[in-house]
């Protein structure tokens, strides 16, 4: 228990464990001066951080939120994105973080399919709300409210069974879906990186990965649980990145695989002072073996891990011991199962069999929100059918083979082809469109596109993929687009046969 006082009254902080923001409530309790997040030159302490949590949990509330409200969060990583997530959390609201690279039509459907009641943003997305037409209440991080002494110590609202976060992903059906979480998900989500690859106080964890998706969400989450300080990284940049690794003395590093291979492919990679780093994570695409070695090379675990927005980030993880597994993507979660089944039949396969992944335990989503078809679908006997394809060796560990949902990962980044595809044929002379990820040395995948645009139709490659930019993340449009007056094979049932689509590289004479 630790005593603020403030004009001239003292106030016990109560340390109520519900809730995500009760780990900040907690460490600002036992280690106050402790760093908890940092971002330029801005350093929170926990003791700064709890405290300006409370200022911003009793600014929301002046403006109307209540239990239950769905607050957005449309910034890039700051220390403000961290405090809006726990303020959320301290009042009972529930955290909605949207993505920074929408485009407006996107925007637009994200406020409207969770009804968000307030948007916390900053001016730099100005432009994109007015284009969105987006009518919400507004909270600017330029008009962050101060500490005038006024706001009260609160008493974390949230409970671990309550509703607390709604995380939108990309449904096969081309159309985003918000995946909805309550805060035990992050609860036992947080604690392999406790157990596993044992988090502490004494860590320093640098990350660029943006903290309005799952895999950052969980990141921070991880930090905050652990006590660790979050060194958010202003870029994604290799140098900048190892400048920051070396001068804070980092002890941990999380990005994609891309951002782990550029920087050791930097040319200050062989010489940068490493000592302090003993563990790099990274996952949404295979490791190749030869980065692996080239990190433990210098003394630093890569690991890899698996986990989808369903299971709040994780589902399986590669211990440190096991770095030297190539190729592998772990074992369950500590607190999740997995098994691997027949796609059609939920018959367990024996090990070394391609089957469909599934996953149990408390941290998965409690659904779509809104969509009780497509949950019932996704979860079913309590297990999460992930629509992925892996298989488990002899020792336990987990491979991931295919994607029976043709998700497209580049640069780490999900990319659902019906999405894109129900973009292109909205295009006027669009007849057809088969969206295919393509091999690419710098993202891992690229998007590219196989359409079949009408006679006479004066379409071509470049205005297609701006008509993506106006209505899709950047990448998420194409990089490539194939154009053809032949229609698309198809199944008896009327399927497009993608394998068969992605053979016609060239275009139209």
């Amino acid at each position: 228990m630790r005593a603020n006082v403030r004009q001239g009254v003292v106030e016990q902080r109560r340390c109520v464990v519900e809730g995500v923001d009760s780990w900040v409530r907690k460490w600002a309790t036992i280690n106050a001066g402790g760093a908890a997040v940092s971002h330029r030159d801005e350093r929170l302490t926990w003791a700064d951080l709890d405290r300006r949590v409370d200022v911003l949990a009793d600014r929301l509330r002046g403006l109307g939120v209540a239990p239950g409200d769905r607050v957005g969060c449309l910034m890039n990583n700051c220390v403000q994105f961290v405090e809006t997530l726990h303020a959320v959390s301290r009042i009972g609201g529930i955290f909605v973080p949207v993505n920074v690279r929408y485009a407006p039509p996107e925007l637009a459907f994200a406020a409207e399919h969770v009804g968000m009641s307030i948007l916390v943003t900053e001016a730099h997305f100005d432009s994109l709300v007015e284009r969105s037409g987006v009518d919400l209440p507004t909270l600017h991080k330029e008009e962050w409210p101060a500490d005038d002494g006024t706001a009260a110590c609160i008493e974390p609202a949230a409970r671990w069974t309550d509703d607390g976060f709604l995380l939108f992903t990309s449904g096969t059906t081309g159309t985003p879906r918000a995946v909805q979480h309550a805060h035990e998900a992050f609860l036992w989500g947080s604690m392999d990186a406790i157990l596993i690859h044992a988090y502490s106080n004494e860590d320093r964890l640098v990350t660029p990965l943006p903290l309005c998706y799952t895999g950052g969400m969980n990141v921070a989450t991880s930090a905050a649980h652990s006590g660790a300080e979050l060194v958010l990284a202003e870029s994604a940049d290799p140098g900048h990145l190892l400048e920051l690794i070396t001068s804070r003395r980092a002890t941990l590093f999380h990005g994609v695989p891309t951002m782990c291979q550029r920087l050791a492919d930097h040319p200050d990679w062989p010489a940068a002072d490493l000592t302090s780093l003993r563990l790099a994570r990274t996952g949404g695409a295979p490791v190749p073996a030869a980065l692996m070695e080239a990190y433990a090379a210098r003394d630093v675990a890569l690991t890899q891990g698996y986990g989808l927005s369903e299971s709040g980030g994780t589902g399986l993880t590669l211990a440190p011991q096991e770095s030297h597994e190539f190729g592998k993507a772990g074992r369950p979660s500590f607190y999740l199962e997995a098994k691997v089944v027949h796609p059609e039949t939920g018959e367990d396969l024996p090990a070394g069999e391609v089957g469909e992944i599934l996953l149990r335990g408390r941290q998965l989503m409690r659904g779509y929100w809104n969509e009780p078809e497509a949950t019932a679908k996704a979860i079913r006997d309590g297990w999460l059918w992930t629509g992925d394809l892996g298989a488990v060796d002899e020792k336990g560990l987990f491979s991931i083979t295919g994607r029976s949902k043709e998700l497209i990962v580049t640069g780490g980044l999900n990319v659902y082809p019906a999405e894109v595809e129900h973009v292109l044929i909205a295009a006027e002379g669009v007849l057809e469109a088969a969206v295919i990820g393509a091999p690419s040395e710098k993202w891992g995948e690229e998007v590219v596109a196989v359409v079949v645009i009408e006679d006479g139709a004066a379409l071509e490659e470049a205005g297609l993929i701006a008509f993506c930019r106006e209505r899709l993340a950047d990448y998420k449009c194409p990089k490539r687009v194939v154009l053809s007056r032949e229609n698309l094979t198809r199944t008896a049932s009327g399927k497009i046969i993608k394998r068969e689509a992605a053979k016609r590289l060239e275009p139209v004479a």
